[in-house]
């Protein structure tokens, strides 16, 4: 019996409140944490190498069981009477995206930066090339995409978000002012990554049962999947500095203070542009498209689905 009295009271002095009397602070314990982990360059670069390199791999197989250099309505139509050619552009679109998508966090990478900046320079200039490039065909698809109005909106949202953010990083880089090229870059990766969103979401969704709608599986992958990387990328920006060191509590509670303005101002136009869509390019939701994922190979005639 004193034994066991002697173990409660050992455990008790372990306890915090036993400790000063107060329980610890929930807000500044998920601060000390993120400082510590979240905010620490090395983890967030570990976290972009694997899902990139795991993903890149996807883009491959898609391109190689697709029958896109058919005349097969796969793609979206953005030129309705030239299927060859809208699937020409998704080809274009999928193949051209792989290359920043895999080579985004090695450009994150202090130590190739200081120590082969030629190499650097290199794999920035494959990156935006192929970003422009990918972005400017991924637009008229989007602008085509049957799915419905909002994912029609923010696939086109992405696509220039994309653009524009991947040329203000060149601008900035010919100009020789690091720190803005810093801040477009991740801005440009952020949408890069959101291909990552758009497979998680798809294989999370699928485990869930009953399944949801499609069209909330459609917004989900072309909207909330560059909208939040974008949001991760703004509180990091305001979290750390040009060389990536957490600025502290203070400033970094400060820096964050335009972030809601932001953000409501970004939904705003989002929320504008799709009514405008809605009302003045209505999407003709009865138009039926060949599902690539439920292709049959080995000369089974595939069957054609309807967009939800």
């Amino acid at each position: 019996m004193r034994a066991l009295f002697d173990l409660c009271r050992r455990r008790a002095m372990l306890c915090p409140c036993a400790i000063g009397g107060k329980m610890p602070n929930p807000f500044k314990s998920f601060f000390g944490f993120s400082e510590k982990y979240v905010l620490n360059e090395t983890l967030p670069w570990l976290l972009l190498l694997l899902g990139a390199t795991l993903l890149s791999v996807a883009p491959l197989l898609f391109l190689s069981q697709a029958p896109l250099m058919s005349d097969i309505e796969i793609a979206s139509p953005a030129f309705p009477s030239a299927p060859r050619v809208n699937n020409m552009l998704l080809y274009l679109h999928v193949l051209l995206a792989i290359f920043p998508l895999a080579l985004g966090p090695w450009l994150f990478n202090a130590r190739l930066r200081k120590d082969r900046p030629r190499l650097h320079r290199i794999f920035g200039q494959v990156y935006v090339v192929t970003c422009l490039i990918s972005a400017a065909t991924s637009f008229p698809l989007a602008l085509a995409h049957p799915s419905g109005t909002v994912p029609r909106i923010g696939f086109g949202f992405l696509a220039l978000a994309w653009f524009g953010f991947t040329l203000l990083a060149y601008v900035r880089a010919r100009q020789k002012d690091f720190p803005g090229h810093r801040v477009w870059m991740l801005r440009s990766y952020a949408c890069t990554y959101a291909f990552v969103n758009v497979k998680i979401y798809g294989y999370l969704l699928q485990t869930v049962h009953p399944p949801p709608h499609p069209l909330l599986v459609k917004i989900l992958q072309s909207c909330f999947s560059w909208m939040s990387n974008l949001l991760l990328v703004e509180v990091y920006l305001a979290a750390t500095t040009y060389l990536g060191v957490y600025v502290g509590r203070k400033l970094f509670l400060k820096n964050l203070r335009p972030l809601p303005l932001r953000a409501l101002a970004l939904v705003a136009l989002f929320s504008v542009s799709v009514w405008v869509s809605h009302v003045y390019f209505p999407v003709d939701m009865g138009k039926y498209h060949l599902d690539v994922r439920n292709l049959v190979r080995d000369g089974a005639e595939a069957m054609p689905m309807m967009r939800p």
